[in-house]
């Protein structure tokens, strides 16, 4: 969910044109409570089980996943992994996908040749891109919790796994994915990005909380804050090799809240921005090490909301 952003606009018109508007749910939800019951309500009525009814085949369905590595975007439809080919970002093109998972794509992590999926209560998905148009699966960790986002760094592959908390499963050998450290944190954790041997776990009501990872098998918090809303994703800009300056975390009603975390034990709130819908993720035009110019909030009912961020005490609306 990095410097992707320009050709976002064309991908999401392309997918739909690509790919229809079917979808497994029966009905758009109207934005008006916490992520934490009908976001989750409507992700569960959008996943391919159901009682006494067996699933034979499946077109198109709900997006809640991108990923950018060079000429192709990995895009979660539905409960499948799909190619396409984005070189001309005006004309993105099909290039293959996955057989059908388990559960809906919730999260995407690339890294080389593979895939990392989040998917929701199936856990995390290896999946092998050496040829794009033959995706295939190498293997499958079913985390305790709802695997809602991923991250991968060195040989560790971290899940955003809801009420289990963050869970750290070593990928060196991805025929055999072993879990190796875990943190239950207080609430549900959404979204998490990894930096400097801190992870930085958006975790709901409960707000943002920063868990030292040097050691996996060991964890322990560092700091958190609270938040005013709902922590649903978060980034994180000019870090270094002890710690990075700031987080940016997408707090649903709260819209974007800009976290000093310089001093991990002690996160200070240096700015925000009340969005016009709710908050859900957010994307920075930079790498985790330099300061961002802008960040891209996705807003739920308030659309794609663009903010000026090179001041971060005064966050600037720009579209």
């Amino acid at each position: 969910m990095k410097a992707r952003w320009l050709g976002l606009f064309t991908l999401t018109l392309a997918l739909s044109l690509i790919f229809g508007t079917a979808s497994f749910s029966q009905g758009e939800s109207q934005e008006t409570v916490s992520p934490s019951s009908q976001d989750e309500d409507a992700m569960r009525a959008a996943s391919p089980q159901a009682r006494n009814v067996e699933l034979v085949g499946q077109i198109s369905g709900q997006v809640f996943a991108v990923a950018v590595q060079g000429n192709y975007a990995y895009v979660g439809i539905g409960p499948r992994l799909v190619i396409l080919n984005v070189g001309n970002p005006a004309r993105p093109a099909f290039v293959g996908q996955t057989a059908m998972l388990p559960d809906i794509v919730a999260g995407i992590a690339v890294k080389g040749n593979r895939v990392y999926v989040a998917a929701r209560e199936s856990g995390l998905h290896v999946i092998n891109i050496a040829n794009p148009a033959r995706p295939s699966e190498i293997s499958h960790y079913d985390t305790p919790g709802i695997a809602h986002s991923v991250m991968v760094t060195g040989s560790y592959a971290y899940v955003a796994d809801h009420e289990a908390g963050l869970r750290i499963i070593d990928v060196s050998n991805p025929a055999s994915l072993q879990e190796v450290g875990a943190y239950d944190t207080p609430g549900h954790a959404r979204d998490v990005a990894v930096a400097a041997n801190l992870a930085y776990v958006a975790d709901g009501r409960s707000g943002l909380h920063i868990i030292n990872v040097s050691n996996p098998a060991r964890l322990s918090e560092t700091g958190h804050y609270t938040t005013t809303g709902y922590a649903g994703g978060v980034q994180v800009a000019g870090c270094g090799s002890v710690t990075c300056t700031y987080a940016y975390v997408a707090d649903y009603e709260g819209g974007l809240r800009i976290i000093n975390v310089s001093n991990p034990a002690h996160p200070t709130e240096t700015g925000q921005y009340t969005t016009t819908g709710y908050a859900h993720d957010v994307a920075l035009s930079s790498g985790p090490r330099s300061r961002p110019t802008y960040a891209y909030i996705a807003d739920g009912f308030g659309g794609l909301c663009i903010l000026d961020v090179s001041d971060p005490r005064n966050p600037r609306w720009v579209n």
